[in-house]
C-alpha cells in the first residue's frame, strides 16, 4: 500500500468513527454525572443522525469508488428523506439520560406537587391531576435514558400546561442527585477504544505529510 492508499484509508476511518466515538465519549460522560440531562427528543434525534450518519453513509463512498453514482446519489436521496420523515417535531417530547424509569417518574410527581398538582400511574404512563395531562414513558434502559411525551388527557395539545410541566422537571433535575452510572463507565471505556483510529492516524502521520507534500511542491 502506497503512501496516498495508506492517508485515505485512515482518513476514511477517522471520518466514519469519529463521530461514533465522540458521540457515545459524551454520552457515557453524561450517566456518569451526578444530575440528570434534560433536552427536546428533536434534538436527541440529531445527535444521533450525525453521530452514525458516517458509518450508515459508508457503503455510499464505496459506490462511488466503482463509478456507480446514480446508485449512490439514490442512496443519499433515500437516506435524506429517511432522516427528514423520522425527525421529531418541535414539541413531540423529550429525553431525560442519566435515570431509570422509576426515578424519572419520581421527578414528575414531585414537580406536579410544585405545581400544585397529582400525578398517579405506572411507571410507563402518568396521569396528571388538576391539568389533564397524560405522561408516557418509555426509553432504552441500556442506554440509561427516558423517553416523555406529554399530551392532553382529551387528545389535544398539551398547551401551556405541558410547558409548565417540563419547566418544573428541568428544576428537579437540577436538585436530583445521582450516582455514577456503570453504564455510564461502560460507554466512556467504549469511546477510548474507538480511539483506534486516531492512533492509526498519527501513527501514518508519515505518508500524510509525504501526501501533503506531494500536492504542495509537485
Amino acid at each position: 500500500m502506497d503512501p496516498t492508499d495508506q492517508v485515505i484509508f485512515v482518513l476514511k476511518l477517522v471520518l466514519a468513527l469519529g463521530p461514533l466515538a465522540v458521540y457515545f465519549l459524551a454520552l457515557g460522560l453524561v450517566n456518569s454525572q451526578a444530575h440528570p440531562l434534560l433536552i427536546r427528543a428533536r434534538v436527541d434525534f440529531v445527535l444521533v443522525a450525525v453521530a452514525f450518519v458516517p458509518v450508515v453513509m459508508a457503503p455510499v463512498v464505496g459506490l462511488v469508488e466503482y463509478g456507480l453514482g446514480w446508485p449512490a446519489a439514490a442512496v443519499v436521496v433515500g437516506m435524506t428523506a429517511l432522516f427528514f420523515v423520522m425527525l421529531p417535531g418541535r414539541d413531540a417530547g423529550w429525553v431525560i439520560y442519566n435515570v431509570d424509569r422509576s426515578q424519572c417518574r419520581r421527578l414528575f410527581e414531585r414537580a406536579c406537587r410544585r405545581l400544585g398538582w397529582i400525578a398517579e400511574g405506572g411507571d410507563d404512563q402518568l396521569h396528571v391531576a388538576g391539568a389533564d395531562l397524560v405522561v408516557r414513558l418509555g426509553g432504552l434502559p441500556w442506554l440509561r435514558n427516558v423517553t416523555v411525551r406529554v399530551g392532553s388527557a382529551t387528545g389535544g395539545s398539551c398547551g401551556s400546561a405541558g410547558e409548565r410541566l417540563m419547566r418544573a422537571v428541568y428544576h428537579e433535575t437540577r436538585r436530583e442527585a445521582t450516582l455514577p452510572s456503570p453504564t455510564g463507565a461502560s460507554m466512556v471505556v467504549g469511546a477510548a477504544l474507538l480511539g483506534v483510529p486516531m492512533w492509526y492516524l498519527f501513527h501514518h502521520m508519515g505518508a500524510i505529510v509525504e501526501v501533503v507534500r506531494r500536492i504542495v511542491f509537485t
